[in-house]
């Protein structure tokens, strides 16, 4: 209670806490340990390994560095981070050490060109830099109008304001840690249109539909379409605002710890260390919270990978997009306002009845079926007639006579149909049938090369 900082609340003033405040420090840091890592008989031990470590520091403060990775070797300290140990050595003596969290650390990397993070083994240089960026920015610090406090305390506020009341959009062409952000050019909701061979009304309604819920899924069969629809769509979102779109590809092996956080094995100093890493989802949410425009994340084969797993706390978070809670790992984790997720589900490959109750109603699903008018405006511009082609993939359709099966058109969308056509059904059409019709060869028998070629007027 009295080693490390506890945020400003009448009931830890009541129970003796040393308080500090700092962005940091919003939880009671004894029961969120002990709820993940600790159990309460370890903390005679961690609290000596804290002391000493501070001792040794505010004793010589050029042992810092040798202090921190001494400390880290300790099997509970990686968890003790910049944020949680910097308050006692900044408040023993501060003209030597800074208050580092991480506002301060967004702001160091920013104006520095550093990417620094907050495993305490950064610190010793990133104290080495702030004051150095500190004693650069000291005359600015002293004018007229600025409240006469430390440096280092002004440029602490200075941090919690650029990033927590400002959120200051951090970019910077020379920095590679940042991208630089330009606003995407615009991508009109008709050029959308003829690119995916939709009307207009029919992707506006999409779009109500994925800015309403946040998140929608594209489901069809093989063929449909599914991931350049949702490629384009993204590109709509995003269009005229500095907003980003990324893609993520499920499987079956795809687990928690890729998507959310977990623990990555790493070697440091000759050291096998084991960090909290975050995952795609929360690297992505940290980038979209540096932007004002909508972000997606397109996340491709969505159903191959166990999504009650794979998603874990976030099954909250889809729905109630306002809250912030603490995961499993460890940190708290919201998802910001800005973020849309589009999902692609191949019906083929596992049922849409399959998929959890829960996932279901936290998402809009808009169904894809095989657009043939697409296929006719692609081979306009080849000069193909395919009406032959098309009425042939009608008839196989009817006869497969389940949607969640059917051939889609994106098999034939390409510029050299006449000489790729015969490879296209022998090497993926026929053997899809082959699988599909296991046990009646007869109806595969209808729809061989040999049989359908004449048919297709090529």
């Amino acid at each position: 209670m009295q080693l490390l900082p506890y945020p400003e609340t009448t009931k830890n003033r009541q129970r003796g806490a040393w308080i500090h405040i700092s962005s940091s420090v919003t939880k009671d840091i004894k029961e969120c340990f002990e709820t993940m890592w600790i159990k309460p008989e370890e903390w005679q031990y961690i609290a000596l390994a804290i002391l000493n470590f501070v001792r040794r520091c505010n004793d010589d403060p050029k042992q810092l560095s040798a202090a921190c990775v001494n400390f880290l070797q300790l099997p509970y300290a990686q968890y003790l981070q910049i944020g949680t140990i910097t308050p006692i050595l900044n408040a023993l003596q501060p003209e030597e050490f800074l208050l580092s969290n991480n506002q301060f650390i967004q702001v160091i990397n920013y104006f520095a060109n550093t990417a620094y993070t907050e495993k305490l083994t950064d610190y010793p240089i990133l104290n080495l830099t702030g004051k150095k960026l500190i004693a650069q920015f000291s005359q600015q610090m002293h004018q007229s109008g600025v409240p006469a406090l430390r440096d280092d305390d002004l440029f602490d506020m200075f941090s919690n304001w650029l990033v927590g009341v400002k959120k200051y959009d951090f970019t910077c062409k020379d920095n590679p840690r940042f991208k630089e952000v330009e606003s995407q050019l615009e991508y009109t909701l008709a050029e959308c249109a003829e690119k995916i061979g939709f009307n207009e009304a029919e992707l506006e309604r999409w779009i109500r539909a994925i800015n309403r819920k946040k998140q929608a899924i594209l489901y069809g069969s093989p063929g449909t379409g599914k991931t350049f629809i949702a490629e384009k769509l993204a590109q709509h979102l995003i269009g005229g605002g500095n907003g980003f779109s990324e893609l993520v590809q499920f499987h079956p092996a795809y687990s928690y710890e890729d998507f959310i956080q977990g623990i990555r094995p790493q070697s440091e100093h000759g050291k096998l260390t084991y960090p909290l890493v975050p995952g795609r989802f929360v690297q992505f949410c940290k980038e979209a919270e540096n932007r004002q425009g909508i972000c997606v994340l397109i996340i491709d084969e969505i159903n191959r990978a166990n999504l009650a797993q794979v998603f874990g706390e976030l099954m909250y978070l889809l729905e109630y997009r306002d809250k912030e809670i603490p995961l499993a790992g460890g940190n708290r984790f919201h998802i910001p306002a800005n973020v849309r997720i589009i999902g692609t589900m191949n019906t083929a490959d596992r049922s849409i009845a399959l998929v959890d109750y829960a996932l279901r109603r936290r998402f809009a699903f808009i169904e894809l079926r095989p657009n043939y008018d697409v296929l006719r405006r692609y081979h306009q511009k080849t000069g193909l007639v395919v009406e032959g082609l098309i009425q042939t993939l009608q008839r196989l359709n009817q006869t497969i006579n389940d949607k969640n099966y059917e051939i889609g058109i994106s098999f034939f969308l390409t510029d050299k149909l006449t000489e790729d056509i015969e490879d296209i059904w022998c090497m993926e059409i026929e053997p899809y049938l082959e699988e599909y019709f296991f046990n009646q060869l007869e109806k595969v028998n209808e729809f061989r090369w040999e049989k359908v070629k004449q048919q297709l007027s090529l």
